[in-house]
């Protein structure tokens, strides 16, 4: 009997929570493959996010505190996975597999926080006295559990740079990135947002 290549790639690839957010994205109008070019609909929201940025910060939600009770949640499974045998390679597994773009971990898509409206239009919310957007927030919380992985910083930028023009799509989507995401680049407000999860972090241990 003869074994199938893309066969074994699947079973590695899509994993139980990949599976899910393929039917989350399907339920809510967005396309079932997404990839860091995807600028369209990010799904249902459970707050009014606006989609001008000029406003008084009293006239966005302020995700503050469900968006710290994420990162503690989501740094506790980090924590828990680092103490089990071959850790650090489960850890990065659950990198690959949680932060591509549509992914569990990736804010935009998440009800409770900022991402695209369906005309596509970046929506705002406030987090720690600051008005930001969902990209801010999504490469936040990269850094933030990027530091607790122990991660250098430069290789976080530098991740996060190949996987923004395709050269990790092979190993997060068994497929090979298009031309449009080939083109793409990393913004430096992206890269800024992932330093600052690096400081939140150095900050909690800290204190």
């Amino acid at each position: 009997m003869r074994v199938r290549f893309d066969n074994i790639v699947n079973k590695l690839i899509y994993t139980e929570d990949k599976t899910k957010m393929v039917l989350w994205r399907e339920l809510n109008g967005c396309p079932r493959i997404v990839n860091a070019a995807y600028d369209g609909y990010t799904g249902v929201k459970l707050h009014r996010f606006p989609t001008v940025k000029n406003k008084s910060k009293y006239f966005y939600p302020d995700i503050t505190h469900d968006f710290n009770d994420f990162k503690d949640i989501l740094l506790m499974d980090l924590n828990n996975k680092k103490k089990k045998p071959f850790g650090r390679i489960k850890v990065l597994k659950m990198f690959l597999d949680n932060f591509a773009t549509g992914e569990k971990w990736d804010t935009k898509f998440c009800p409770e926080f900022p991402g695209r409206d369906k005309d596509g239009r970046v929506q705002y919310a406030v987090y720690e006295g600051n008005i930001v957007a969902g990209n801010f927030l999504s490469n936040n919380i990269y850094g933030f559990l990027c530091a607790a992985a122990g991660i250098p910083e430069s290789i976080a930028k530098f991740l996060g740079k190949i996987y923004s023009c395709g050269i990790l799509e092979p190993l997060i989507s068994g497929k090979l990135p298009d031309k449009t995401l080939m083109k793409f680049r990393d913004p430096v407000a992206d890269q800024n947002a992932i330093s600052k999860g690096y400081k939140e972090y150095r900050s909690l241990k800290v204190h």
